[in-house]
C-alpha cells in the first residue's frame, strides 16, 4: 500500500553524541515500565519509524505519545516552551516528558515509548499504542549540535490511520536559549553546557551560522525536513 505524504514544521536539538553502538532494543513502552499494559485488547498498534536525514546533527533518545484530543501537545509553534520541551531542546532531556507520561492523574496520556539516539543517517522503531480515547500522537527529540534546537510533530490522528503516513519533519526553535554557537554554551563541543536564557517562543529554526565555535558542516537545509517519520498501522506493516 503506497504511503501518504504531509509536511510538518518540526525541530531538533541535543548534545554530542559519540558514535553509539546500536542495541538489540531500540525502544521501550510506558506500559512496561509501569509493569502492567492497561490498553491490552483495546485500540491498535502504530509503528513509528524516525529517519535522520542530516549529515551533522545527532539526535538525542525521542519521546512519543498517545493523547486525548483535548489535551496539551507536546509544543505548539508561537507558544513558549513548556520546561519538560526545554529540557529536550537544551539538553536531549526525556525525562520530564517520559515521567509525566507514567504519572499523569487524568488519563490524558494512554500510551508512550522511547527510541535511543538516532545518528546521522539512521533510523529507529518503536511501537505505539492509540484508541478512540487516545488517538493523537506527537512525538519531540533534540537536534544535538544546537543550542535550543528540537524536531518532532503533534496532533497525528493515529487512530484513524488506515494506511502509512509519511512526515517530513522540519527543525524547530525552542526559544529558551540564545543561539550563540559557542563552547561552554553548547554541549556538543565540550567545555560545558551553561545556559544563556532567551526569552522566546517555539520557531522555525534558523540553522546553524558557522561564526562562532560550531563548524558550518553542523548546518542543514532549514527549508527542507531534518527527518523522515513513518507511522504505519499494523494492518498494514511489513
Amino acid at each position: 500500500m503506497l504511503a501518504s505524504s504531509r509536511t510538518i514544521a518540526v525541530a531538533s536539538a541535543l548534545a554530542v553524541l559519540a558514535a553509539a553502538p546500536v542495541l538489540a532494543q531500540d525502544a521501550m513502552s510506558s506500559n512496561a515500565m509501569m509493569g502492567g499494559d492497561p490498553m491490552a485488547g483495546a485500540g491498535k498498534t502504530v509503528t513509528i519509524t524516525i529517519e535522520n536525514l542530516t549529515k551533522g546533527q545527532p539526535f538525542s533518545p525521542s519521546f512519543f505519545e498517545a493523547r486525548t484530543p483535548d489535551s496539551r501537545p507536546l509544543f505548539e509553534l508561537g507558544a513558549k516552551a513548556a520546561d519538560a520541551l526545554v529540557a529536550v531542546a537544551e539538553g536531549g532531556n526525556i525525562g520530564m516528558f517520559s515521567v509525566g507520561a507514567a504519572l499523569t492523574p487524568d488519563a490524558a496520556v494512554g500510551d508512550a515509548a522511547l527510541a535511543i539516539h538516532t545518528l546521522p543517517g539512521q533510523t529507529r522503531t518503536v511501537t505505539l499504542q492509540v484508541d478512540a480515547d487516545h488517538p493523537l500522537i506527537d512525538g519531540v527529540w533534540m537536534l544535538g549540535n544546537t543550542n535550543d534546537g528540537f524536531g518532532g510533530f503533534s496532533g497525528v490522528d493515529g487512530y484513524g490511520l488506515t494506511e502509512p503516513l509519511v512526515l517530513e519533519v522540519r527543525g524547530y526553535d525552542a526559544g529558551s536559549e540564545k543561539n550563540s554557537e559557542k563552547k561552554g554554551f553548547l554541549g556538543a563541543l565540550g567545555g560545558g553546557n551553561e545556559r544563556d536564557p532567551e526569552d522566546g517562543v517555539i520557531a522555525g529554526h534558523a540553522g546553524i551560522r558557522g561564526d562562532a565555535d560550531a563548524p558550518a558542516e553542523w548546518n542543514w537545509d532549514v527549508n527542507g525536513p531534518v527527518a523522515r517519520v513513518t507511522i504505519t498501522p499494523a494492518e498494514t506493516a511489513m
